[in-house]
């Protein structure tokens, strides 16, 4: 065999490894993610249901009711009003609701969490039984924050998409007494996907699930999200009503991923009172070791030892 035919095979058997390897890391990594939907649909509700403020079936209901009777308003009263006002407002506020506004894109929120959910999930099938628990324990929480975002996420891309309420700009060019009310339903174009805001959505729904999450962080969060939800007024691309819609839904979403969660006792605990209060996750020490396979991958050896996936730890066995 010629050195031509040698350096040939070499570079087979090396894409083919390459190629085998991240098959099972995907197959890894898509069997975590069903094994954790399916336990935290199936883990048993405790016996103290956990409890949200003063809410109960009527008091949401009566909540509902006001949310749309506010929206209802907004669009008759306020909306109208709000057509060009990217032209009316100062420049210097353009500017930097022009910068603000990106926070809101669900791609910022939800490509961090989605990769450092995917890498520790791929560790609770490597390294020693700490590092696993670890892994667990974080992709848990990981878990969490996504899932209270992405679903509501996806689901007003989808209804907003659907009735095809034109964008303030695009009301400008709309000829009649009430370009605000122009529906075009099924158009599925950009600039008649208005109602409601994705990025109110994404917004709210993050900050109330960190806030969830990270309680000392709580006021900080929700201030924050007044400010970048309401760029997407001032660069005419929602109008009020859009935005109270969006914030509305992405809380009631994160919201009920707490219940959920904290029903089941994974991630959060219910206190004697039915009080949500989130588990203690890993310490700084303790995360550290998840960088650990970082290394041995730049050193030259594999991320993903051979193990079988059934020693993968549920996430919420993960307590520190």
């Amino acid at each position: 065999m010629s050195e031509d035919d040698r350096t040939g095979a070499a570079r087979s058997g090396t894409l083919t490894s390459v190629l085998r390897g991240a098959g099972e890391g995907v197959r890894l990594l898509l069997l975590s993610i069903w094994r954790g939907l399916v336990y935290v649909r199936d883990r048993r509700i405790g016996v103290q249901r956990p409890r949200l403020g003063f809410l109960g079936p009527w008091e949401a209901l009566a909540l509902a009711a006001l949310a749309a009777g506010i929206v209802a308003a907004l669009m008759l009263l306020v909306d109208p009003i709000t057509i060009g006002l990217r032209l009316k407002a100062p420049s210097w506020l353009v500017v930097f609701s022009d910068r603000l506004t990106d926070l809101g894109f669900s791609g910022v929120v939800l490509w961090p969490l989605g990769i450092g959910l995917a890498y520790a999930l791929m560790l609770t099938h490597a390294g020693d039984e700490m590092t696993r628990r670890i892994a667990a324990s974080v992709a848990a929480r990981l878990g969490f924050l996504f899932l209270a975002i992405a679903p509501v996420g996806l689901l007003v891309a989808i209804v907003k998409h659907s009735l095809g309420r034109a964008r303030p700009h695009a009301a400008m060019h709309i000829k009649g007494p009430s370009p605000e009310m122009t529906f075009d339903f099924l158009i599925w174009k950009s600039s008649f996907a208005s109602f409601p805001s994705g990025h109110a959505t994404t917004t709210f729904a993050a900050a109330v699930a960190f806030a969830a999450l990270f309680p000392r962080a709580r006021t900080i969060l929700l201030v924050a999200a007044f400010p970048i939800a309401a760029t997407r007024i001032v660069l005419s691309s929602h109008y009020p009503s859009d935005v109270v819609a969006g914030a509305v839904l992405g809380t009631v979403a994160a919201l009920w991923t707490v219940k959920l969660f904290a029903a089941r006792r994974v991630v959060f605990a219910v206190d004697a009172t039915g009080t949500i209060v989130p588990m203690a996750g890993p310490s700084a020490r303790r995360l550290a070791r998840l960088l650990a396979p970082v290394a041995s991958v730049k050193a030259g050896s594999p991320l993903l030892p051979p193990r079988d996936a059934s020693t993968a730890v549920p996430a919420e066995e993960a307590r520190p």
